[in-house]
């Protein structure tokens, strides 16, 4: 198997990037409209093939309507930090990936973790990326423990799609 896939390409981690951007947009702006935010992400670069769109969408909508319920897990596993000490882009990864544990279950815990470390790396700062993998590996157990994610089954599964 070649491991040195441009992830970048894959039609779902472009979906997730879309998503992040316009969650940033909403934890800046407190907007709530998905398609217009959606919209003004998408407005700066090429238009998304439906399938993209329909996965970004979704996933924004879980995110946005998952943040008290996120913050609280994440307030859990944060050891002697505010929730407003950790950077917004960090926090907005954290959204996501946490919204699709709980609303994706078709989407391997493993898979969500290393697509959001990716956006991380991408977006966050030097720290972010391991930061993002040891908060959401700690939440993924909380979420387990809570019975809101069934307990992960491990497995590789085809994200080109």
């Amino acid at each position: 198997m070649n491991r040195n896939v441009n992830k970048k390409e894959y039609p779902r981690h472009i979906a997730r990037r879309t998503a992040l951007q316009a969650m940033y947009g909403h934890v800046m702006n407190s907007a709530e409209n998905f398609e217009k935010l959606l919209s003004d992400v998408t407005s700066l670069g090429d238009s998304l093939p439906e399938p993209v769109e329909e996965f970004s969408q979704e996933l924004l909508e879980a995110a946005i309507e998952r943040v008290e319920l996120a913050n609280s897990v994440i307030m859990k596993v944060i050891e002697n930090w505010e929730l407003s000490r950790i950077n917004i882009l960090d926090r907005c990864i954290l959204y996501i990936g946490i919204a699709e544990f709980i609303d994706f279950p078709d989407i391997a815990p493993n898979i969500t973790i290393d697509e959001a470390v990716e956006l991380a790396k991408e977006f966050g700062s030097l720290d972010s990326p391991k930061f993002v993998n040891g908060i959401l590996d700690a939440v993924l157990r909380v979420l387990i423990e809570m019975k809101m994610v069934e307990k992960p089954e491990f497995r590789v599964e085809n994200e080109k799609q």
